[in-house]
């Protein structure tokens, strides 16, 4: 039987993961910090994953919901960065609370950063991830240091790339 976390009405594959958003360190911090649901190592590949129901909308024509779009885009930027920021210290040793003894972290990885939007058309996905490279380039540590690829998908994609169970 395939483990699974279940966010967002969606049940992700759970092998080689780190459910950071139930950590001990994560859970003392909270408040001060955000987080993505889990991080999954897989080959070389260091996936932090967020799971939505929803997502606004980018409306050009609306500055109520376009001002709601760019605070969503920054609020996934900051559980990306903090995320990153939590699994790093954990893996140097500066947290008390280290992995759990079944997750194995990648040695030489690249960053992947996925959020899956539940119900989302795959149209709608675009201007989000447009959003949230330009705002991870902002920010030059993240951009020339760890360069994270940015995938903005919906459940029916998550699933074909086997993230989530059908």
């Amino acid at each position: 039987m395939i483990e699974t976390i279940t966010e967002s009405g969606m049940d992700f594959i759970a092998d080689n993961v780190f459910h950071i958003e139930k950590s001990p360190f994560y859970t003392r911090l909270r408040g001060s910090v955000k987080s993505v649901e889990f991080v999954r190592a897989k080959g070389c590949k260091l996936m932090f994953v967020e799971a939505k129901s929803s997502f606004p909308k980018l409306n050009d024509t609306d500055d109520k919901k376009s001002t709601r779009f760019r605070e969503e885009v920054e609020e996934m930027c900051d559980k990306f960065v903090h995320s990153l920021n939590l699994y790093s210290s954990i893996d140097v040793g500066v947290a008390d609370n280290g992995f759990p003894a079944d997750f194995k972290p990648a040695d030489k990885v690249s960053l992947v950063f996925i959020l899956v939007i539940n119900g989302f058309k795959t149209a709608w996905c675009d201007p989000i991830k447009k959003a949230l490279r330009n705002r991870v380039r902002q920010s030059r540590c993240m951009a020339n240091i760890w360069k994270p690829e940015i995938f903005v998908i919906n459940e029916k994609t998550a699933a074909a790339r086997k993230l989530i169970t059908n």
